[in-house]
């Protein structure tokens, strides 16, 4: 009942990305939901970060919603494995006018993470929910301190909550990863770490500057 109050107070975004919304709302396309959009909105204009990383473009709704909301001149780079889905993330790009911000790197993030070098001030974590544990070396490698690491669906719909010799087969390796992924990244001491109900589940965690 609270999730359905929020969301029914929260302004929905309209232009390209009610257009990109709608259309992966009528194709079951996985986007950010509306809270969580409005949460990473708020997140960008506030740490004002000049390079991004995420993982998991879809359509490339959380990348230009991101871009939009950058008030330094900056970059975002976004991986996706689906060959389909980055052919429709660049070209809702070119529609949004973001070509120049947002570059899409196709491919698995598994294998391009350990290949990238820069350093980013917030990385957006919204690819395969069993892959988030293993990446976990390379986002600390990537993201400066000072910066922002958000995850989406750390909750993974609840499943999370219950433990994986309970949980049917199909989701077990998920929710494994994902329990063994959020205790290493709240206990881990670089990290200052909390865990939000917002959408299905978001973590936001500040990398200290040592």
């Amino acid at each position: 009942m609270m999730h359905e109050y929020i969301k029914s107070i929260l302004p929905i975004k309209s232009g390209i990305l009610g257009s990109i919304r709608e259309y992966g709302l009528q194709n079951s396309v996985p986007i950010i939901r509306d809270d969580v959009a409005q949460l990473l909105d708020i997140l960008v204009r506030a740490s004002k970060p000049k390079r991004i990383l995420e993982v998991g473009t879809a359509i490339g709704y959380s990348s230009i919603l991101m871009a939009m909301a950058m008030t330094e001149v900056g970059r975002i780079d976004t991986v996706e494995i689906s060959p389909e889905m980055v052919l429709l993330a660049r070209d809702n790009i070119v529609q949004a006018m973001k070509q120049d911000v947002i570059r899409v790197i196709a491919g698995d993030a598994l294998e391009v993470l350990p290949c990238l070098s820069s350093e980013y001030d917030l990385l957006f974590l919204d690819g395969a929910k069993g892959h988030y544990l293993n990446l976990y070396n390379d986002i600390k490698r990537l993201l400066k301190p000072g910066g922002l690491l958000v995850c989406d669906n750390v909750i993974f719909q609840g499943k999370i909550l219950t433990a994986p010799k309970d949980t049917p087969r199909k989701f077990r390796t998920i929710v494994t990863n994902m329990r063994e992924f959020l205790e290493i990244l709240c206990t881990d001491e670089q990290f200052e770490t909390t865990i939000l109900e917002t959408g299905d589940g978001v973590s936001l965690s500040y990398r200290k500057e040592i």
